[in-house]
């Protein structure tokens, strides 16, 4: 069992109200010295010092005053990293290219002078490229593979307090052992900028070892949105000039630790933790398997002490980064029509209304595209499945005895729910009112909500087993496909494509989980005359064995395992009436007159956080009434039950 599958074992099946939480029960403190060996195991080193001297000093322990070896190690030499110390800069070390002692203990710097300094892995073949490749590309093929190989450590828990302790303190990443910065100031500043950003480059194999950062400079465009993290754009200038080097950068990092967005920052570092590790490792090991274009990336790293970390890739050229129409102006009116392969956007979260063209053509290729990745998976196109099972989530390793399932409710305590079903029920029948439908103002709808909340929340942790039970539905494919995740261009002939980034919590789980969170912005009355057309897509791209080789898959599960996901999102939904007061107070409701008021339909602090939870919200409530949800969970409850081969729950456990 390694450390991901422990942290998935304490699952409990509840959802955040834009991505899946992974809630733990323990913490433990990971701060030792130990801790720190761990983190930087895996990686090369170059020996840049003793060039006057013929080498550097090489004693036998990690002492200063230990035992010194006979003979130097030379200048120039590649060393494989056994174990380093951050507090004293001493390296373990084994010799994979140059001459003196075969292993033993140097200091990386000598009174402020450099002796050694991180350096890419080397290839472990001189294969060249295929004649149809080009070197670029062939490059990116070559360092993933490296990447695969390396032993990178797995994430361990982490709790609010270390966040909260060290989240100031530099500390070396887990993937090349750096010291990295995490925020625009920092990446600017003398201590990093194109020294650092070379380093960076050369150690994660993104810039040839000949070439070199010379300038790093702000971008005046800044980035105002983001759920999950802070973004900024800057520019660099290279020694050698290349069409292959991007100069225009994208860099995401965590939310400041600022009291505006302090429970965001909480949120995505422990809440939904390792989300971020899975994002990062999705551009470091997939980049060149991937069926879908991502950004070219070229560093990424993450502390799992402080919980710090930064992705850097090339920068989307989008043709037009306007301000997006947040009060619906536009709805019904023609859009301007691209050039071919003229990037579209950027979009964002619950506006359907400003995509240029149907919002079924973008919905669909999301689904085509989330579905092709699925079925490449299960064929082994992204490599062995216990290295992505190492460095991404997989319920598909989780042990019966993992989930949770008891007699008793398996969910949140019902009295506990049922409060706060009480207060979005007040909520949307009251105060907001205007942007929710009539029916929630009638008792048999809100008693209908009620009991349909409380009866799968009796059953949350074998809603998640069942989901999870047929291996054929677990997908290893994008967790958060929106529109607002992936940027859009037609082809020569007018078809939509697109390219993929904002990749957190990407992993191994049910297809109906992830088609939800693929789908769940999208305007209901959209979605409700398209849904059979998406989940038909999403099957038949899995069963084309000749191209992707995936299982056969029964439409009519994925459409349950869709909308128990769904109303397993609105247990976080109906705990959100406190955040909604908080981004536009109550005072403020009395005014509005429709969800295109700026101050529910603007982006609040950046995000579409508001927006999106009251859409969200309004969705669920009309997947209840309309597609008879209650239905759903009554026909889930007889499957579950036949599947354990046991009795249905006792009233007792959905009542209050």
């Amino acid at each position: 069992m390694n450390t991901m599958q422990a942290m998935q074992f304490q699952c409990v099946g509840i959802t955040d109200f834009g991505i899946n939480i992974i809630h733990l029960r323990s913490f433990g403190s990971v701060c030792s010295a130990g801790f720190l060996l761990s983190m930087t195991q895996g990686l090369f080193w170059e020996i840049v010092g003793g060039a006057d001297k013929g080498g550097i000093l090489v004693r036998a322990g990690k002492e200063l005053k230990s035992e010194e070896k006979s003979g130097r190690l030379s200048h120039g030499a590649l060393v494989r990293e056994i174990e380093f110390f951050e507090t004293n800069g001493r390296l373990h070390y084994e010799i994979v290219k140059g001459t003196g002692p075969e292993n033993g203990w140097v200091s990386i710097q000598i009174s402020g002078k450099e002796l050694a300094r991180r350096t890419a892995a080397p290839f472990e073949d001189d294969e060249a490229a295929p004649e149809d490749m080009p070197e670029a590309e062939w490059r990116i093929h070559r360092r993933c593979k490296r990447e695969r190989q390396r032993d990178v450590p797995e994430w361990k828990p982490i709790s609010i307090e270390q966040v909260m302790n060290n989240h100031t303190r530099v500390a070396p990443g887990m993937f090349y052992g750096l010291h990295f910065p995490w925020s625009e100031e920092m990446l600017l500043s003398s201590k990093f900028g194109a020294e650092w950003l070379t380093q960076a480059m050369h150690v994660a194999g993104t810039l040839p070892m000949d070439n070199k950062v010379m300038k790093v400079s702000a971008d005046p465009f800044k980035i105002t949105t983001g759920n999950n993290g802070g973004k900024f754009l800057f520019e660099v200038e290279y020694l050698h000039s290349s069409p292959d080097l991007h100069t225009r950068l994208f860099a995401k990092i965590p939310h400041a630790m600022e009291q505006a967005t302090q429970s965001d920052r909480l949120s995505s570092s422990v809440n939904k933790q390792p989300m971020e590790f899975y994002e990062l490792n999705s551009s470091r090991l997939l980049e060149a398997t991937l069926p879908v274009k991502i950004p070219r990336y070229y560093f990424a790293d993450i502390s799992n002490e402080t919980s710090n970390w930064i992705l850097i890739t090339e920068s989307i050229d989008f043709k037009d980064p306007k301000r997006l129409d947040f009060e619906g102006k536009t709805r019904g009116a023609p859009k301007e029509q691209l050039e071919a392969l003229e990037i579209e956007g950027p979009y964002d979260k619950c506006m359907d209304w400003c995509l240029r063209g149907e919002p079924k053509d973008y919905y669909m290729t999301l689904v085509r595209c989330g579905a092709r990745m699925a079925g490449l998976a299960h064929k082994g196109c992204f490599g062995d499945s216990e290295v992505l099972g190492k460095y991404f989530e997989n319920f598909a390793a989780l042990p019966f005895s993992s989930f949770g399932m008891k007699a008793e409710c398996s969910g949140q305590p019902p009295n506990q729910l049922k409060t706060k079903i009480d207060t979005a029920l007040s909520f949307m029948a009251d105060t907001g009112k205007v942007l929710f439908p009539s029916f929630c103002r009638t008792e048999d709808f809100q008693q209908k909500l009620r009991n349909t909340l409380m009866k799968l929340n009796a059953y949350a942790a074998e809603m998640n087993y069942w989901c999870h039970a047929d291996k054929d539905y677990i997908a290893f494919t994008h967790n958060n496909l929106n529109v607002d995740n992936a940027y859009f261009w037609r082809n020569a002939s007018g078809e939509l494509e697109l390219g993929v980034f904002d990749w957190g919590s990407m992993g191994s789980r049910s297809l109906g989980f992830k088609m939800w969170w693929w789908l769940y912005c999208h305007e209901f009355e959209d979605l409700s005359a398209n849904l059979d057309a998406y989940l038909e897509c999403c099957v038949s791209t899995l069963q084309d064995l000749g191209d992707f080789g995936g299982p056969k898959l029964q439409k009519e599960v994925l459409r349950m395992q869709f909308i128990l996901t769904g109303l397993q999102q609105m247990f976080g939904l109906v705990s959100a009436v406190g955040q909604i007061y908080k981004m536009c107070p109550k005072k403020e409701w009395a005014t509005i007159k429709d969800r295109y008021d700026p101050r529910v339909g603007d982006n609040i602090h950046g995000k579409s956080t508001l927006r999106l939870y009251l859409q969200v919200m309004r969705t669920i409530c009309l997947i209840v009434e309309e597609w008879k949800a209650d239905k759903v969970v009554d026909d889930f409850e007889e499957k579950v039950t036949e599947l354990l081969g046991g009795s249905k729950k006792a009233p007792s456990t959905m009542q209050a």
